[in-house]
């Protein structure tokens, strides 16, 4: 009979090869680490791009609405319309604006009755942007162009309200009826900084010559540094004719 030598087979590996093996398995290891890596990173990019741009467009929209419906005044018993003030978050400028509008006289029930006034609720409104995150203490207002992350907020003839947070830039220019802008403006529709008012906002007169308004809004994600450049920030421009300017 003949006889079968298993010594060598049993022997398992070497050294040498438990080594090798080892190099080969970290290889691919690190492989599989740097793919799901790189696949959570571009998960989490466009989650927040997904985040910021569902909340501009939602402040878009809410904008839009609002400002058409500026200087609603059917009664026409007083002025009614874009508004001065010593405040700079109810003002009507660069950084932010401020309007009144009659469409309701308050009493509670789902109709929109207009009663010559803009003191019901609903009928103060302003749109400006703060130094914070939208959340605590409400920070200062901020200027036009100044590109530190701050809070988007709506006021009805209060405290604003936060719409959008991580806005990093919010911009407001008027237009008369001949097309002119109030404030010089870039190719990409942001304002020339310092600003270079072509026209005056600093009356009631003047006010009242506005047509439509042009917003330049720039948002930026909750975590810049986890992405690329390209991705860090959304930019809005969009402009609204003003239903009732000049009625």
């Amino acid at each position: 009979m003949k006889r079968i030598d298993f010594s060598h087979s049993m022997a398992g590996f070497t050294l040498i090869e438990v080594m090798i093996a080892m190099v080969i398995l970290g290889l691919v290891l690190t492989g599989i680490v740097k793919m799901f890596s790189s696949t959570g990173k571009y998960q989490t990019a466009q989650e927040m791009m997904v985040d910021l741009t569902q909340d501009m467009r939602a402040a878009k929209q809410l904008m839009t609405y609002e400002i058409r419906e500026a200087g609603c005044n059917p009664r026409g018993k007083k002025r009614i319309g874009f508004q001065i003030s010593t405040d700079d978050s109810a003002d009507t400028d660069a950084n932010s604006i401020h309007f009144t509008t009659d469409r309701d006289n308050g009493d509670g029930d789902e109709f929109l009755e207009p009663d010559g006034d803009a003191d019901d609720p609903g009928e103060d409104i302003a749109f400006y942007r703060t130094f914070d995150n939208c959340f605590g203490t409400v920070g200062a207002v901020m200027a036009a162009g100044d590109r530190r992350p701050g809070c988007l907020r709506y006021a009805q003839g209060g405290s604003g309200q936060p719409v959008a947070a991580n806005i990093i830039d919010l911009q407001f220019n008027y237009y008369d009826s001949n097309n002119n802008p109030f404030y010089q403006e870039n190719a990409d529709g942001s304002l020339v900084t310092p600003l270079v008012a072509l026209q005056s906002l600093g009356s009631e007169t003047n006010l009242d010559r506005i047509r439509s308004v042009q917003v330049f809004m720039m948002g930026q994600v909750e975590n810049p540094s986890r992405v690329t450049g390209s991705n860090q920030t959304w930019t809005q421009r969009f402009r609204i004719r003003v239903r009732n300017a000049g009625k």
